[in-house]
């Protein structure tokens, strides 16, 4: 048996042993050749396998105790860009009375609950006629997929868990995500399927009733890519779940001889940034029923693809910078709504947007681009860098929603707001939103009265 006495005097004789002053230079060389290979790996980790992985995972060490340390125990995701203090809730223009028969179907965060919330509001009074909180803690319980881009029990509970543009179904429940697995809930939250995988930004209902929704693969099999590597795809899937269509977005481009679109770039783990797939619902002199709409934004492009036969029929990169959101005005003409940023690709954190958004027309008859809201969008300072929204209405208006700052106008051709909503708490702290959805009467009805009805414990 080894007493204290004697462990503690082995120690000392350790601690007390001469290093010899070469032993001192060699760890000191192998260190610095260490530290150099480790720099070296981490330039471009995704061609040096396992060991670049593992790199990888080393150096982002520090930063996942920062943000462990930093998470407060209740969360509340509060806007940190410079925004003007403005009544939360929707507002209406008394000056120029107008009377809105929509609906507003928005993500945003309930203080009392500590989490994000969807909230349906009638937007003739400002009153919420119906909000959804499902427990995705418990339907993301049945997904089994793993991946470098997300951890569904470490990033998606349900206080941290932000729906990203809501879908309305006919019996008043939501078809949602959140770079998470797509779910259909009913009008109480209870889940009616869910399909695997990590779906983010937009999902559309296609003219046959299915959806159509912007899906990354969870591990891209592509060679010589790192496993942050989002590799992008459309897929529909049909009203009980079923997938019924999955396709690459590289294979679209490469198929119709525009891989250089996205192979031209130097390497970035996110080349292509799908979001938004809007489906074709009638067919007019540029485009069929079941066409799709793609915007690619990390390539500034927009295209108009057809499924049926793998073909893309037309596409256009710029003017529209870093876009978000193109939507069918009439059978002649689409808007974008273009981030217009400048971008760096070597420091991609420095991008900002240059003066204010912009939404863009595209008349396909005449091959003209039209701004016809610059000047209301500079009065108002619309400027969000991510994200956004402009949802054509049926007389000639836009719905904007400036995402990063919690805002969605109703706007008139000639700039008027008609109507606002601020998502923010009393105290006038701002949250951001998450594509917000204009609800018509005529076309989303059913569902709305079936929400209105809903009976939930």
């Amino acid at each position: 048996m080894i007493d204290d006495t004697t462990r503690r005097s082995r120690w000392e004789r350790l601690i007390d042993t001469a290093v010899p002053l070469w032993a001192v230079g060699l760890l000191v060389l192998t260190g610095a050749i260490v530290t150099i290979l480790f720099g070296w790996i981490l330039t471009k980790p995704h061609r040096h396998g396992s060991l670049g992985v593992a790199a990888r995972g080393i150096a982002e060490i520090p930063q996942t105790i920062g943000t462990l340390l930093s998470r407060p125990p209740s969360y509340r995701p509060a806007i940190e860009l410079p925004y003007k203090r403005l009544p939360g809730g929707l507002t209406r223009n008394t000056a120029q009375p107008f009377t809105d028969p929509g609906f507003l179907l928005v993500s945003d965060f309930d203080e009392a609950r500590s989490r994000r919330v969807v909230r349906l509001i009638r937007l003739s009074d400002g009153k919420m006629v119906h909000d959804y909180a499902p427990d995705v803690e418990a339907i993301h319980a049945g997904s089994t997929f793993s991946s470098a881009l997300i951890d569904l029990k470490r990033d998606k509970p349900n206080n941290r868990y932000f729906p990203m543009h809501p879908l309305l179904t006919e019996d008043g429940g939501l078809i949602l995500h959140d770079t998470s697995p797509l779910t259909r809930v009913d009008a109480c939250g209870k889940p009616e399927w869910m399909v695997d995988g990590i779906f983010h930004h937009a999902v559309e209902r296609a003219p046959d009733g299915s959806y159509w929704a912007a899906f990354r693969e969870p591990k891209s099999t592509r060679q010589g890519v790192s496993p942050n590597f989002a590799d992008e795809s459309i897929l529909q899937v049909a009203s009980d779940g079923k997938i019924l269509h999955r396709e690459s977005v590289i294979d679209i481009l490469d198929r119709n001889g525009l891989g250089h679109l996205w192979r031209g770039h130097p390497y970035n783990d996110d080349p292509i940034h799908l979001n938004d797939i809007q489906p074709v619902l009638v067919s007019g002199p540029h485009w069929q029923r079941g066409d799709l709409f793609l915007s690619l934004r990390n390539l500034s492009t927009v295209m108009l693809y057809r499924p049926s036969t793998g073909r893309i029929l037309w596409h256009r990169s710029e003017p529209w910078l870093f876009q978000h959101d193109v939507s069918i005005v009439d059978d002649h003409r689409i808007s974008v709504f273009d981030n217009h940023w400048r971008f760096a690709w070597d420091q991609p954190e420095q991008a900002e947007v240059d003066g204010n958004n912009h939404v863009l027309v595209y008349d396909f008859a005449s091959d003209t681009i039209s701004d016809p809201l610059a000047g209301a969008l500079k009065r108002l300072d619309f400027h969000t860098r991510a994200q956004g929204r402009a949802t054509p209405l049926a007389n000639g208006d836009f719905m904007l929603e400036e995402t990063e700052y919690g805002r969605v106008l109703r706007v008139a051709p000639d700039g008027t707001v008609r109507w606002r909503y601020i998502a923010a708490d009393s105290a006038q702290r701002r949250y951001e939103l998450r594509w917000s959805r204009y609800l018509d009467t005529i076309a989303d009805g059913i569902g709305i009265q079936a929400a209105e009805k809903a009976k939930c414990a």
